[in-house]
């Protein structure tokens, strides 16, 4: 069914024909949970907390070993399973899903699909994780061979809370994800010491010319 959807637009789902989609197969998948806002709102500590299980699946659709595409199977009111979903940018469900593989022996491995990323989460012990969701940028850079960077969820936690009370225009149009605002910390701090360092070149650059200028000027009489 996938590859006979895929087959009818080929490049329009990032194939190069269809001789390439009669090679992909079916990868890693997880079934998907969703954040219930009213726990979320009432959360401190725990992200698992939250979330409750769908009748839903996301798979991996792989090309060469390597993942291509994606696909969701769900459960219909018969009970029956039936591919609902096909196709999209597949890097930052790998990613999630590489990293649930990579922390190894856990509890609760969860995967969390909020506002079309993915988080996931898991226990060591008594003490919860999260892996939050990455960039589609990043996650192109990163591939499936970097280890992940889990971290307690409480961080998260405020960014979603912050998120879902938002009632801007920003938030409405999508222009604001997750990843962004979780990393936006990083950024800021890493952003500053650059502009520091630029703003010190520059007076470095402005004294110099003072000087040169000054040497260059002729002797009165």
């Amino acid at each position: 069914m996938i590859k006979e959807g895929l087959s009818k637009d080929p490049e329009g789902y990032g194939y190069a024909n269809k001789a390439e989609i009669s090679e992909i197969t079916v990868g890693e998948g997880m079934q998907i949970h969703f954040i219930d806002g009213a726990k979320l709102k009432a959360a401190s500590d725990s992200l698992l907390d939250t979330v409750t299980p769908q009748e839903n699946w996301e798979f991996l659709v792989l090309l060469n070993g390597l993942p291509k595409s994606k696909m969701v199977i769900q459960k219909d009111e018969n009970g029956a399973y039936q591919v609902t979903e096909f196709g999209g940018n597949p890097n930052t469900l790998a990613y999630a899903i590489h990293a649930l593989q990579v922390v190894g022996e856990v509890t609760e491995p969860t995967l969390i699909r909020e506002r079309d990323e993915y988080i996931a989460a898991f226990k060591e012990g008594n003490q919860e994780f999260i892996i939050a969701p990455q960039p589609a940028s990043s996650a192109d850079s990163k591939g499936l061979t970097s280890n992940p960077d889990p971290q307690p969820p409480e961080h998260l936690i405020d960014v979603l809370q912050a998120m879902q009370s938002d009632t801007s225009d920003d938030g409405k149009d999508g222009a604001g994800t997750i990843a962004s605002a979780y990393y936006a910390e990083d950024n800021n701090q890493l952003t500053k010491p650059i502009i520091i360092s630029a703003i010190i070149a520059l007076a470095a650059v402005f004294l110099i010319w003072t000087y040169l200028r000054r040497r260059k000027q002729p002797e009165h009489m």
